[in-house]
């Protein structure tokens, strides 16, 4: 029962722990799943999820994002949204989106709202190039990433006009389907590699939810998404294999998160 789950960060897995949640009690879902680009063990270095191997055979991990959100469907009010934040492996030569699409719209029949990219305006020094200043193999490193919104059954959600909390400047601005903020600047320090910023989830559950909706994050990670939700005045449900980040992202959903205010 959702009971169990509501406003908490559950640890566990989250392929399991869905299917104990109620049917139709879901209103909008925002996560980004692990992007299966070998993080920690690739050539970057970069630190490694906690528990997570995200080194699936391309398809093996797509079969898995399909049962993920196959089961989901049901837990999900008619007319609830889903977003997905993801990013194309190898440069874009892996159309992990496109994938995504396909499988949402034409196997589990999820309408597609949108696509809206999200810029990250950070654009480093380079130092792959692939064939430097050569046609014979060039390199395409992409500086954006996807945000993927799909509805169930109807694209149209219902609420009450009097918890609606977006107001006119920041619906205008939001509603453009090109997003421009910069990625999580604290990854080293809170010890993820892998989050999005709180600006994300903000425009989301702003822009497709009702206050005392339930937002859910089935790869809740350091908690971003809901610490975002209970700032915003909704409910929030995560739920997080790693028992490290789910012990720091309670702390962090206790005592907020200043970067809202």
């Amino acid at each position: 029962m959702n009971d169990r789950f509501i406003n908490e960060v559950t640890c566990g897995d989250s392929e399991q722990l869905i299917q104990d949640l109620d049917d139709n009690s879901i209103d909008l879902l925002i996560t980004s799943p692990p992007y299966n680009v070998d993080l920690g063990y690739n050539k970057k270095h970069k630190n490694p999820y906690d528990l997570y191997q995200d080194n699936k055979e391309h398809g093996d991990y797509i079969a898995w994002l399909k049962r993920i959100f196959g089961n989901v469907k049901s837990k999900m009010v008619s007319g609830g949204r889903v977003c997905i934040n993801i990013g194309d492996g190898k440069n874009g030569s892996v159309p992990t989106h496109s994938d995504i699409i396909q499988f949402m719209t034409h196997d589990l029949n999820y309408l597609l709202m949108t696509t809206i990219i999200w810029e990250k305006n950070q654009i480093g020094n380079r130092t792959s190039w692939g064939s430097f200043q050569s046609p014979s193999c060039p390199s395409f490193p992409s500086p954006f990433e996807y945000i993927l919104v799909f509805a169930k059954d109807t694209k149209k959600k219902v609420g009450d006009k009097d918890n609606i909390t977006v107001g006119k400047d920041e619906f205008i601005k939001n509603s453009l389907g090109m997003w421009t903020f910069a990625p999580e600047t604290r990854q080293k320090k809170m010890g993820l590699n892998a989050m999005f910023p709180v600006e994300l989830p903000k425009r989301l559950i702003q822009m497709l939810s009702y206050k005392d909706d339930v937002v859910f994050d089935p790869f809740s990670g350091l908690g971003t998404t809901c610490v975002t939700a209970k700032y915003l005045g909704r409910q929030y449900i995560g739920f997080e294999l790693s028992v490290d980040y789910c012990k720091r992202s309670r702390t962090r959903i206790k005592n907020g998160d200043k970067r809202l205010v």
